[in-house]
This record gives structure tokens, C-alpha cells and sequence, in this order.
């Protein structure tokens, strides 16, 4: 094929990988914080005397929240900008697979990270006594959902960076590239929500117990440890991608 051809063709599926990333990663990161900042304006109104304490961990758990697609941004820029022409058709679908390795994983890191937040809202205005140990098990969830979130960007940072400009691969080649992304990114989603789910649990057991301040230490252990698990998904798909990028 023409080297015009070809450059123009890379262009074009980086410019799609970078509307992936940051145009998918957006949504769920922007729905989360608004699900932060509905639980706050509910609890103001129920408990006018939180408001300020409301105020503040809607501000920090909406702040966690917005690394995801921060991290789809600079994705996303780097797509544009920063990687230079292509000269290898494989370029351009390494380029495409990072834009949905990252965008995947900033969509359900976002909804993952705002499950927490959305309930330490609901449940310090309920008990604005607990606000310290409500808002220390959101800052923990939300780190915990996004831990897949790192292996995508890891895994886009590689097909960006490391994919060789191979004028002489082939159909397989371009599909394995492509299908490194879609595995880190896909594999992400599950481990990020399920994490969210197990921090907003955990923060709706204390709420619920009959001595809310002895039970924060149990279920702390219990929801990293459920979280553990959980990531363990995360980590397989990591591992089929880095191997699938090695058979490059």
C-alpha cells in the first residue's frame, strides 16, 4: 500500500482510538459524579445542620471520580499529538485498541467509584457522627474500583509506545493489537463495579449496625478482602493482554 495511503489511514484510526477514550470514558465518570452530588443536595435538605460536612465529601468523592477520564484525556491526547505519523498500518490499530483499552476502563471506573461516594452521602446525613469513618471507607472503595483502571492505561501506554512499526504484519497481527485493548478494557469493567458495590456495602453495613463505630474495622477487612477477589479478574485480563502484545 502507498505510504500516503497508510499514513492517512493511521491518522484516522488514532483520531478514532482517541474519540473511544475520551468520548466513552467520559460517560461514566460523568453520570458518578452526578450521583455524588444528588446524594449531598438530598442529604442537605434532610439534615441542613451536615451541610457543610455534605459539601466537603461530595467535593472529594466527586474529585476521585474525575480521575478516570484524566487519564482517557491524556489517552486521548497522546492520540492525537504526541505519537507522530504512523508509517505500519499496525500502528493505527494498536492506536484504536488503546482508545477502547482505556475508554472501557475509565466508563466503569467512574460508575465504580461513585457508588461509594453516592452512599457516604446518603449515610452521613443520616449520621453526621460517622462522617470520618463513612468518608475513609468511600476513599478506599473508590481507590480499590479504580485499580483496573491503572491496567488500562498501562496496557494503552504499551500499544502507543511498544507496537512495533512492522511494514510486513499482517491480518493477524493488526487483530491481535486491537484485540489486547479490547480485553483490558472489557476485562476492567466488571472488577471496577463490582468494588464500587462492595465499598457502598460496606458503608451501608455501618449504618445499619446496632454499634456502627465497633463494626468499622470487621467490615473493612471483609470489603477489602471481597474487593480482593474481585480484582482478580482485572488481573487475568491484564495477563492475556500483555501476552497477546508479546506475540507481536
Amino acid at each position: 500500500m502507498d505510504p500516503v495511503a497508510v499514513s492517512l489511514i493511521v491518522k484516522a484510526m488514532y483520531a478514532l482510538g482517541a474519540a473511544f477514550a475520551v468520548g466513552f470514558g467520559a460517560i461514566g465518570p460523568g453520570i458518578g459524579m452526578g450521583m455524588g452530588a444528588a446524594t449531598a443536595v438530598e442529604g442537605m435538605g434532610r439534615q441542613p445542620s451536615a451541610s457543610s460536612d455534605l459539601f466537603r465529601v461530595m467535593l472529594i468523592g466527586q474529585g476521585a471520580t474525575s480521575t478516570p477520564p484524566t487519564f482517557a484525556l491524556v489517552v486521548g491526547i497522546l492520540l492525537l499529538f504526541g505519537t507522530g505519523e504512523g508509517t505500519a498500518l499496525i500502528q493505527g490499530f494498536a492506536g484504536l485498541g488503546a482508545g477502547i483499552s482505556i475508554g472501557a476502563a475509565s466508563f466503569a471506573s467512574g460508575i465504580g467509584s461513585a457508588l461509594p461516594a453516592a452512599q457516604a452521602g446518603e449515610a452521613i446525613a443520616r449520621q453526621p457522627h460517622l462522617r470520618r469513618p463513612f468518608t475513609t471507607l468511600m476513599l478506599i472503595g473508590q481507590a480499590i474500583s479504580q485499580t483496573p483502571l491503572i491496567f488500562g492505561l498501562l496496557v494503552s501506554f504499551m500499544l502507543i509506545f511498544t507496537v512495533s512499526p512492522n511494514p510486513d504484519a499482517g491480518l493477524v497481527e493488526y487483530i491481535t493489537v486491537l484485540s489486547a485493548g479490547i480485553c483490558m478494557g472489557f476485562g476492567a469493567m466488571g472488577p471496577s463495579v463490582g468494588s464500587g458495590i462492595a465499598g457502598e456495602s460496606a458503608i451501608l453495613g455501618i449504618r445499619y449496625h446496632r454499634d456502627p463505630e465497633s463494626a468499622v474495622g470487621l467490615l473493612t477487612r471483609v470489603m477489602l478482602l471481597g474487593q480482593a477477589v474481585a480484582q482478580s479478574t482485572s488481573i487475568y485480563a491484564l495477563v492475556i493482554a500483555l501476552v497477546m502484545l508479546m506475540m507481536v
